[in-house]
């Protein structure tokens, strides 16, 4: 049995090319052969992220003196994030021999596989993906061969009317539909169309397989690692919180980023490797972020943590919250600092995790059964 994969693996962030590894690992458990699509949007390439760089226009002086330097740095930036993601990806995961950049690409030359699947992150997401990705609704597959959706995530509550008129005609395509948050479950229900949660890929493995592949953390001194995505909004919440809590904890402040040109506050790694970003979680002694896989590490290695909501998309935090009980663990401004002095107790959490591994296991074995 084999299984073609879509996923958003050609992309500068740790969520995606962690959970890419961790759906492999799943599906590889079950004696499943996968391959992943080697797949590019044209706005992900190298060269269409240096042209965005260049051409941007600034709108003040200010920003205009400084373009020059900050170009230069968001290049450097580019060229490593290329380095370190790229090389995990044909490291890592198994891949098909051709490379495809468009939809019609992947409809003049399908990759041959029994079953076709959505893989998770935003696949389903059309703000996210700027547009209807048909590639990622599997249109390009063979219409006699079946299709599933693992772990697929929406990011919403809601579709527009012309969205959902295009997307649920596709969705309704496909043989097994799973998802990775109990809103995109009841948003798809509106449809009738039967979806079942099952966990984040990055949460089906355990921490400790996650600890057999990390490498050590060389760090000595206790930190607060920062995680931060979402640059333009709440940054002075964000700021506040993470001075606080570092502060009221005595620990250093580290910054995980994606750009040398950023000048956020703490100690800058910049672009650490994939497996090195994890180990920083490992290692920290409480985390503030606004980013779902860093909180969903963040609760899998049993870490003391913050969430501050995005301004878009803050759904999917709000899910692996509520499905683990940790809801009390959004900052907002309100807050008092006394608040995170309480530790997390994470008996329950680690229960219902395991209870939901055993299930998404069930769900795909009898899939896989019936479909042999």
């Amino acid at each position: 049995m084999k299984v073609s994969i879509i996923t958003v693996l050609n992309t500068v962030n740790y969520g995606s090319a962690l959970q890419t590894f961790a759906t492999q690992r799943f599906f590889e458990k079950m004696g499943i052969e996968i391959e992943f699509v080697d797949y590019w949007r044209k706005d992900q390439t190298t060269n269409a992220r240096i042209h965005r760089i260049i051409t941007d226009k600034k709108k003040t002086l200010k920003q205009w003196v400084k373009k020059p330097l900050r170009d230069i740095l968001e290049i450097k930036s580019i060229k490593k994030s290329e380095d370190i993601f790229r090389k995990f990806i044909v490291e890592k995961i198994h891949l098909t021999p051709k490379t495809y950049f468009s939809y019609e690409e992947l409809v003049k030359d399908c990759p041959q596989a029994d079953v076709y699947a959505t893989g998770s992150d935003q696949m389903w997401n059309s703000g996210w993906n700027q547009g209807i990705e048909k590639s990622f609704f599997l249109e390009y597959a063979p219409e006699n061969k079946k299709r599933i959706a693992f772990a697929t995530s929406i990011g919403k509550t809601q579709f527009e009317k012309e969205e959902a008129d295009e997307i649920i005609p596709l969705i309704k395509k496909y043989d097994l539909v799973t998802l990775r948050e109990q809103s995109a479950v009841d948003l798809l229900k509106e449809y009738d169309i039967d979806g079942q949660l099952v966990l984040d890929p990055t949460l089906t493995l355990k921490k400790e397989d996650w600890f057999e592949i990390l490498p050590k953390n060389k760090r000595t001194k206790p930190y607060l690692l920062v995680y931060q995505l979402h640059m333009s909004h709440n940054n002075a919440d964000f700021t506040r919180a993470v001075q606080e809590i570092a502060a009221r904890k005595g620990l250093e402040i580290v910054r995980v980023v994606y750009s040398y040109s950023n000048r956020k506050v703490g100690e800058k790694v910049v672009l650490p490797g994939v497996f090195e970003f994890l180990s920083l979680i490992r290692g920290a002694g409480f985390i503030v972020t606004d980013s779902f896989h860093g909180t969903a590490f963040s609760i899998n290695f049993n870490k003391q943590f913050a969430v501050i909501y995005p301004e878009f998309f803050g759904t999917r935090m709000d899910n692996i919250l509520r499905l683990t009980n940790l809801q009390n663990r959004r900052y907002q401004s309100s807050d008092s600092i006394e608040k995170w002095d309480t530790e997390i107790v994470y008996d329950e959490a680690n229960r219902i995790l395991e209870e939901r591994r055993t299930r998404v296991e069930d769900v795909f074995k009898k899939y896989f059964e019936v479909t042999n």
